[in-house]
């Protein structure tokens, strides 16, 4: 194909063109695999630490006879797309090379050709299961975080990490370098806003530690519709931001969320140096509007009293229970008998203080997983990434509207969250297209609520029945 054949190509929405496809054997060497390529599958999750995927391979070099394939190798790829406003883009791994994590075997078609799959990672994934940090660190955990990823995981990819709140001493026992930014996201705290919902992830533009509500607070990268798909040939833009496909995921699950402490929630914070205890309760309706959500929306529950005059987050169903060594002193300040001082006597490193974070990251996360939840199918587009915030509004059916004006979906309009995304490059079809799974936790009209409880009330005892038995079949 020719470089002016392949930029009109590009022009229309989800096409496509792989550059370069080559695997390095263990023995180093390199096959050219762009023949025989089939079907290429790219995964981003903000809950992963790592990009994966899969290549399908027709089997016609007989692979397996060069290396021999044992989930070694390496792969090097190039894949530019189209992108918005007929602008290329790219998925390179030309210098950061994809590693083979598996491969197995399959037949497809009547003919019985033989497939290969080849399940691959970024190459940090593996690097960090060779990798054990048995040291201490100082510092914020933004700061611990870069240095783990450059010093430790040797990672050139580029960072993009949210300050962290508060100087901190940690020490790391056999910890990998993945398993010890786990743990610091689950402690951090933003210095922009108090956020605790920090989150690991990478997606093709590089490694990120940041928190949710950072994410929230971004603009919408682009906006989706229902349409019919190819409906405007001449536009492409049109037909990348056309939803091909979508399903309704969850609406939320309230009885879930409540039993998990998404609503309400109590801690206990025992101290094992003066044995006292304190005792901190999240509410998630009062606590709503102090928080950053996807848009500055309003309560995925009703303030309707479920019992008496009392709520649903009024019920703290879930009880934490952390021991810490930190201690209140006669001015009300926290101190930490553990950590070092300044010249001046002064704390120099934050205490933990999980009563001020813990809960309300608990219960933002739960909303992440059983929030307002769809997937929608479109042509591809790999200028968006997980993380990344779009604007989605369904339809409204005649059965679900509240309102006959009612243009869009209660539920399903408005901002959205990216939490995963999958790209899928489909060879003989010559189409790629996205899958995207898209959150919510906020409404953007205020659900109705009633003043008195609807539960229902009996009236009477249902009896009681213990003999079994005596009584007669």
């Amino acid at each position: 194909m020719t470089a002016t054949g392949k930029k009109e190509e590009l022009q229309k929405a989800g096409a496509f063109h792989i550059q370069q496809l080559e695997i390095i054997t263990s023995k180093g060497v390199v096959v050219d695999l762009l023949g025989a390529l089939v079907h290429v599958t790219f995964f981003e999750d903000i809950q992963s630490t790592s990009i994966t995927g899969s290549c399908i391979i027709n089997d016609q070099l007989d692979i397996s006879t060069i290396g021999p394939v044992i989930g070694q190798e390496y792969l090097r790829m190039k894949i530019t797309t189209s992108g918005l406003n007929a602008q290329e883009s790219s998925i390179d791994f030309t210098k950061n090379l994809l590693l083979v994590n598996s491969l197995t075997t399959k037949e497809e078609g009547a003919s019985g050709n033989q497939f290969l799959v080849l399940e691959f990672s970024t190459s940090e994934l593996q690097r960090d299961q060779r990798i054990r940090i048995n040291q201490s660190y100082s510092g914020s955990y933004s700061d611990i975080f870069k240095e783990i990823m450059v010093d430790q995981l040797g990672s050139r990819k580029k960072l993009y990490v949210e300050p962290s709140s508060g100087l901190k001493k940690i020490v790391f026992p056999n910890f990998s370098p993945f398993e010890a930014i786990n743990m610091m996201k689950r402690q951090a705290v933003s210095e922009h806003d108090g956020s605790p919902t920090y989150m690991f992830y990478e997606d093709f533009k590089g490694y990120h530690f940041r928190s949710l509500s950072s994410m929230y607070a971004e603009p919408a990268v682009f906006t989706y519709k229902t349409s019919v798909a190819g409906s405007n040939p001449n536009d492409p833009v049109s037909d990348l931001s056309t939803v091909i496909e979508h399903q309704i995921q969850s609406i939320g699950d309230a009885a879930a969320a409540q039993r998990l402490g998404s609503y309400g929630s109590e801690l206990i914070s025992y101290d094992t140096y003066t044995r006292r205890h304190i005792t901190t309760t999240y509410n998630y309706l009062d606590n709503f509007k102090d928080e950053t959500h996807v848009s500055t929306g309003f309560p995925l529950i009703s303030a309707t009293p479920v019992q008496d005059t009392s709520r649903m987050s009024d019920f703290p169903a879930r009880r934490y229970l952390v021991p810490n060594a930190n201690f209140i002193d006669a001015d009300g300040n926290y101190t930490d008998f553990t950590v070092l001082h300044d010249e001046n006597g002064r704390n120099v490193y934050n205490a933990t203080q999980s009563e001020t974070w813990l809960q309300r990251r608990q219960s933002q996360l739960l909303q992440l997983e059983r929030g307002i939840t769809c997937t929608i199918k479109t042509n591809g587009n790999t200028l968006i990434d997980c993380g990344d915030i779009v604007d989605f509004n369904l339809p409204a059916t005649s059965s679900a509207k509240t309102d006959d004006n009612e243009q869009f979906d209660f539920f399903y309009r408005g901002r959205f969250l990216i939490r995963a995304i999958r790209q899928d490059f489909d060879i003989g079809a010559k189409k790629h297209e996205s899958l995207m799974t898209l959150v919510k936790d906020s409404l953007t009209q205020p659900l109705l609520s009633s003043g008195t409880s609807l539960e229902f009330q009996p009236e009477a005892s249902g009896g009681l029945v213990e003999n079994f038995y005596t009584r007669k079949q």
